[in-house]
């Protein structure tokens, strides 16, 4: 390949490989913005990792992180929600122990209580036992539906002895699990997860990220399900909502457009988009408006959000700000906007256990993880460049191109997260690539001290090194991936990472190294001093 070729491909790779680690690596703020996180700040990270550091927001003297903070600590929280009808095994055990030991408590002999007192008790313990239905770990209210309660609901039938649900309860469920999902999903955390226990309950874990208000502000906006509401009043009795035209088929969609989270002005938001009647409705609701009527937005039965009135609300977009943290206000918006979109869902959740989870390996461990990675990388290219000199170029590109997109990779495949197990593959794949990659240099390196040029050497090298590191990658590869789809939990996800990492390593090595190889060879004088390969001496008889 002639200089000039040479140079504009490196040139253009150089450049690449500059932008891939500023982007992979470099996280920074500004003002009061949230500032560029980077993919590695960006990819879900094993909670049982801790790392400590802010990206933007300070620590009070509380030890709580003001808004914008994006702080990941280690560990997290799981909370398990039920819907209406549905209990815990320990909620339906706790209520059935109070009203049996009220009933005990009023059999005594010197209770004063009536004969029909302890009847009403005795009835209620028996309508509770009876009205709740065991399956696995929960216990279903048995009835469906109630005319006069529409969230009195439980199950529809007993089929030989066991509960079946309702349908429509049913499909109200996996709507609302799709909705919590979407807005955990919009929120971004790291190693963050929905899933559902024994059918019809829901739990939702999130990583720490700092600040335990607005950690539990999180939780109570995800639990909030239902349907999407606007209504104005001085209190939430009295407040009334949009008059649909029923000849129209209007629906809330015909007076909202969205709900969406902004940093307006470094000050986090919920900004409210209004159609052109919804701007008038409100314009006109609020169009005495003093301070003492509130503009109310429901999801469900209840209002997530009170917005008071203090004059006239006129605007296409409307922004409410308040003692939202940047986490509550994502989290309220997407909760808001899930419900806008989202299909009518006629019960509410509730919290049941609420478990904290800390960072097994250390309150550092992730940035440990990070230096130990850093350091192995850089004796690695350190090694090189003493012991081949110039062509420890080769190896840095080559090593670069096979790390980056392993950190593209973990970033973007959904399963994978930066974990123990993932750290151990990418840091055997860089060894694998490095010994790789040494065993055909020392290869070369004997050919060329056979007295062949650095052309016929270098085909040489490669061609008897070739097949075996073909073989041990394309091996190594396919145990990996086996071991993936017959494995589970951690050992799944090192194989599955591993994998990859065997064949961008193989890549690298036979493909990409020769390759910029060959480009640096063109700006050589003497090839073999600048690969510190030297001659053999030969001794006259």
């Amino acid at each position: 390949m002639s200089k000039v070729k040479s140079a504009l491909f490196l040139t253009l790779v150089s450049i690449v490989l500059a932008g891939l680690c500023f982007m992979c690596a470099v996280s920074f703020n500004y003002g009061g913005y949230e500032g560029f996180r980077s993919i590695l700040r960006k990819t879900q990270k094993d909670a049982l990792l801790g790392n400590s550091f802010s990206l933007v927001g300070k620590a009070d003297e509380a030890g709580d992180y003001t808004y914008g903070s994006e702080t990941y600590v280690g560990g997290g929280y799981t909370v398990v929600y039920y819907p209406d009808g549905v209990l815990s095994k320990d909620a339906y055990e706790d209520e059935l122990e109070m009203r049996e030991s009220l009933l005990e408590e009023l059999k005594k002999p010197d209770s004063k209580a009536t004969p029909e007192e302890i009847e009403d008790a005795d009835e209620a313990v028996k309508e509770y036992t009876n009205g709740y239905k065991q399956s696995g770990s929960l216990y279903f209210k048995i009835g469906g539906y109630d005319e006069e309660d529409e969230k009195d609901r439980g199950i529809a039938s007993v089929v030989d002895g066991k509960p079946v649900v309702d349908k429509q309860f049913a499909e109200e469920f996996d709507r609302a699990v799709a909705a919590i999902r979407n807005s955990v999903r919009e929120l971004g955390y790291e190693n963050s997860r929905v899933d559902v226990r024994d059918g019809y309950s829901v739990e939702i874990f999130l990583p720490n990220f700092g600040n335990t208000a607005s950690q539990a502000g999180v939780f109570n906006a995800l639990g909030r399900v239902g349907g999407f509401d606007l209504k104005y009043g001085a209190n939430e009795e009295d407040a009334e909502g949009i008059t649909f035209d029923e000849d129209k088929n209007e629906t809330i969609r015909d007076y909202v457009k969205s709900v969406y989270y902004v940093s307006n002005g470094g000050t986090p938001s919920i900004a409210v988009r209004f159609t052109k009647a919804g701007r008038d409705v409100v314009k006109n609701w609020t169009a005495e408006a003093s301070g003492s009527s509130y503009v109310y937005f429901y999801v469900g039965d209840e209002p997530m959000i009170a917005l008071t009135a203090s004059q006239q609300i006129d605007q296409g977009t409307l922004y409410i700000s308040g003692s939202y943290t940047a986490a509550t206000a994502k989290a309220t918006a997407y909760a808001l906007n899930n419900a806008l979109n989202g299909g009518e869902v006629s019960f509410s959740f509730s919290v049941g256990e609420v478990f904290e989870r800390g960072a097994l390996f250390g309150d550092l461990a992730l940035t440990l993880c990070f230096v130990a990675c850093g350091v192995l990388a850089l004796a690695f290219i350190v090694f090189f460049f003493v012991r081949y000199h110039g062509l420890g170029a080769a190896h840095l590109y080559s090593f670069l191109i096979y790390l980056l997109p392993m950190i593209l990779l973990v970033w973007g495949i959904p399963f994978l997260h930066i974990g123990i197990e993932t750290f151990l593959a990418v840091l055997f794949g860089m060894l694998l690539h490095s010994v790789s990659t040494m065993i055909v240099y020392e290869n070369v390196k004997k050919e060329y001290a056979q007295g062949k040029t650095m052309s016929t050497s270098v085909k040489n090298g490669y061609k008897k090194t070739f097949w075996g590191i073909f073989d041990a990658h394309i091996i190594l590869a396919l145990i990996s991936f086996v071991t993936y789809f017959i494995a589970i939990g951690e050992l799944a996800t090192f194989a599955f990472t591993l994998g990859l990492a065997t064949v961008i390593s193989g890549l690298c090595t036979l493909a990409v190294g020769r390759f910029h190889w060959a480009c640096l060879m063109s700006f050589a004088k003497n090839k073999g001093k600048f690969c510190n390969f030297k001659r053999e001496e030969l001794e006259d008889e």
